[in-house]
């Protein structure tokens, strides 16, 4: 006979964690008291994250206390009850830096800072008989002295939080040479901890994280938002004054930013600042039922819509910033080739094809977003969209709730109307290209039709730059018609990457040098752009 113990309570994992910067490498050691359990125990870590396609190669050198037995990324422990369990090992992924865009889910032992995602990195406890839900947990660091350091639930070399195994997973843990402060919001505390390599102040960079929480809160009448730590380090190669590149995630109570060196702290930052954060509501407390990628429009371009409007109606941009960022997702939803991707095809290809059938879910939510707001407003609900997004949000906050695209279809005509359940079968299920109406945004900001080009810069970039030679000329592409061909040797250039901004290329030839300048436009489109 068989007999289902409850679990056990106040169980308590302790992380030391020692950076040895100068051989690249995490030394990790967890004890887990265990309690009274008279079972066995499981230790996890995720089997892959992003491009890491095998992260228990990552962990060296693995020593555990007590009989085990390894199931893929799944460590199964025997032990006496009670008995305290020690767990060592060493995270080596061969990185010094992040290079590459792509690393930036590995963790990496610089010689000067420790940056990891838990989910890379972290062995914690997997769901087994008796094992509980949450731990109280410790992270001590060993570093040297002046060094800092920081996870996503607070700064400091010891800090402690009571948290869920998968929580643990789904945080940042930042150590070494960084910078840190703090925002306090009424009982809520804004961290920040970064590398400080960037072009902009951490206090500039704490004033706008803070103000953008605030607005945040603010618009979702949120009274429990918690505190919230953020981290940022530099990823890629320096950029020129101007110019910016960024990319982050979100995760549990925390947002870690990667920014290449000099960036400015402009609206591209407040944009994907913003779009992780209100994650917070449409994502994490508001979740997708499974297959969550039928509803990626709606998680991923709702969240959009919010995150842009949001900074513009608490006044964090101008108009004109507004409508920069509108025009650029219309002009790039209707010059997407996969405009027409069903949620299967989300579902299929969202990492495949990231930059096509994956960037359409992020579009066509916030058109969507855009377009019944307006219609919800013109057939006499006040509050628009809002009154549908928020009341499945409450929804969450009274108790574990998950959207289906049939949940959202329902509540969608109970709230906002019957002309909902027409709309949603057209731009959700048969995914038919969504007509923006000009006077979508009125009456601070008036739609135009306007032709946009898809930019195209006419010959393999990437092949060409690094031979100096012109390959891969397109026929009939804009760069052939100015004149330029196959072969041509390259001397100079200035490819801004914008089709209304002329291509300049210095080509050689038996003649001499010659100047080609020409627009990158590809396909053409009429679609509404916005203006004051």
């Amino acid at each position: 006979m068989s007999v289902c113990l409850p679990a056990a309570v106040g169980e308590t994992l302790v992380y030391e964690l020692t950076p040895r910067f100068d051989a690249a490498v995490l030394h990790v050691d967890l004890t887990w008291t265990t309690g009274g359990r008279r079972t066995a125990s499981a230790l996890r870590v995720a089997e892959r994250v992003g491009p890491i396609e095998d992260v228990p190669q990552l962990l060296h050198n693995l020593a555990v206390s007590a009989s085990n037995q390894r199931q893929n990324a799944v460590w199964i422990v025997k032990h006496r009850p009670g008995e305290i369990l020690r767990c060592t090992y060493d995270v080596v992924a061969g990185r010094r830096a992040f290079e590459q865009w792509s690393d930036k889910h590995y963790p990496v032992v610089a010689p000067t800072f420790f940056h990891g995602l838990g989910s890379a990195f972290l062995l914690a406890p997997a769901a087994y008989t008796g094992v509980p839900d949450d731990f109280e947990v410790i992270v001590r660091w060993q570093l040297p002295a002046g060094y800092k350091a920081a996870c996503s639930w607070g700064l400091g070399r010891t800090v402690g939080a009571r948290i869920s195994a998968d929580n643990l997973r789904q945080s940042v843990y930042l150590a070494g040479k960084i910078a840190t402060t703090t925002r306090q919001q009424g009982d809520r505390r804004v961290s920040l901890a970064v590398v400080d390599r960037f072009g902009f102040t951490l206090d500039e960079f704490a004033d706008m994280t803070a103000a953008v929480i605030k607005h945040q809160c603010d618009f979702m009448g949120e009274t429990d938002f918690p505190s919230f730590v953020i981290t940022a380090i530099p990823a890629g190669p320096p950029l020129k004054s101007g110019e910016a590149r960024i990319a982050g995630s979100g995760l549990y109570n925390s947002f870690a930013l990667f920014v290449a060196p000099g960036s400015q702290l402009d609206d591209a930052v407040e944009h994907l600042f913003a779009h992780e954060l209100f994650h917070h509501w449409c994502g994490r407390l508001l979740r997708a039922k499974q297959p969550e990628r039928q509803a990626y429009w709606f998680i991923e371009g709702v969240t959009d819509y919010y995150s842009l409007r949001i900074l513009y109606d608490y006044e964090r941009w101008r108009p004109a910033v507004y409508a920069k960022w509108i025009n650029q997702h219309v002009r790039e939803y209707h010059l997407n080739p996969a405009i027409h991707a069903s949620n299967d095809d989300i579902e299929r290809d969202y990492w495949i094809k990231r930059a096509t059938v994956g960037e359409v879910a992020y579009q066509r939510g916030l058109l969507l977003g855009l377009r019944w707001h307006k219609l919800a407003r013109s057939r006499g609900v006040p509050n628009g969209f809002d009154k549908l997004f928020k009341s499945l949000v409450n929804r969450a906050r009274e108790g574990y709730y998950e959207i289906s695209n049939a949940e959202i279809r329902k509540s969608g005509v109970d709230l906002l109307g019957p002309w909902f359940a027409r709309e949603f079968d057209q731009y959700v299920i048969q995914a038919k290209t969504i007509p923006l109406p000009p006077d979508v945004l009125a009456p601070k900001l008036a739609g135009k039709m306007t032709d946009v080009y898809a930019y195209e810069v006419g010959f393999d970039q990437q092949r060409s730059l690094k031979e100096q030679r012109v390959r891969g000329l397109i026929p009939g592409a804009a760069a052939a018609k100015a004149g330029l061909r196959e072969g041509d040797r390259l001397t100079g250039w200035r490819l801004p990457g914008n089709p209304n901004t002329q291509v300049k290329l210095h080509i050689l030839r038996k003649g001499g040098e010659k100047t080609i300048t020409y627009y990158p436009r590809g396909t053409k489109k009429t679609v509404v752009q916005f203006s004051q």
